[in-house]
């Protein structure tokens, strides 16, 4: 059972997160102590705890504070609770690969396709081989504020122009079976140090044979996604063990 001390923090942090994921504006200690019914002062000292031990930080304009990356690991790991999709959105994937899926490719693109309108993110699915990407919804970055930094923008576009790098990445969880999740520097790429990349497997005859997901703000809704992202997997399993005989 968890002690006061960690619960209140984990709460706390909880709160900032999911506050954070809604607005991408730092929140303040005035905002959770409401939330919580506790006074600033023991909210503050929480935050300045959390802040500390590398799970918040505050940029220099703000009194407000906001996750890093090992704030929002942590949250993934141990606090969030995953969305049950909705039975109409299953249904709306059922039909959607119903029609004029013929192929591979068809299923691939399609997938691609659903993943960003679902998600409102980029959408990604990885040929088997590995030898192919696709990639769908380029301009749903554009709509997320922390990219209104033209300089941030240029780099996160030029990089998923040039797919071979997506490809490079995606591959190197060739080997994992299921799902996939890195958050910011995780990705040891400095372009993508403000991205998430959630991602989980596909098979093949029960082998596996690539992997869809997507690209979005480390600020993403991961409760929706990883949902979305599992149910998406096993419907191209099921569809691409009719089309490959």
């Amino acid at each position: 059972m968890l002690t006061d001390f960690r619960k209140r923090h984990e709460e706390v942090l909880e709160i900032i997160i999911k506050r954070y994921i809604e607005t991408a504006e730092p929140i303040s200690s005035r905002f959770v102590s409401r939330r919580l019914g506790l006074s600033s002062a023991t909210i503050r000292n929480v935050m300045a705890d959390l802040e500390d031990t590398g799970f918040i930080t505050h940029p220099h304009t703000s009194a407000g504070r906001m996750p890093t990356d090992k704030g929002y690991r942590y949250y993934i790991d141990s606090l969030m609770r995953i969305r049950k999709l909705n039975e109409g959105i299953i249904k709306m994937i059922d039909n959607q690969y119903h029609h004029a899926v013929r192929s591979l490719e068809d299923v691939l693109e399609k997938t691609s396709h659903l993943i960003s309108n679902l998600t409102n993110y980029v959408g990604i699915t990885l040929y088997p081989g590995y030898e192919r990407i696709y990639l769908d919804g380029a301009s749903h970055i554009i709509e997320q504020p922390e990219f209104k930094d033209l300089g941030k923008l240029y780099h996160i576009l030029k990089y998923l122009e040039a797919k071979r790098e997506i490809l490079d990445l995606l591959s190197k969880d060739s080997e994992k079976d299921g799902l996939a999740i890195h958050i910011g520097k995780e990705l040891k790429n400095s372009d993508l140090s403000d991205c998430s990349i959630v991602t989980r497997s596909y098979k093949v005859k029960g082998k596996l044979s690539g992997r869809l997901g997507v690209i979005g703000p480390k600020r993403m809704l991961y409760d929706k996604v990883i949902p979305t992202i599992e149910t998406l997997a096993d419907t191209v399993t099921n569809i691409l063990e009719e089309l490959i005989l």
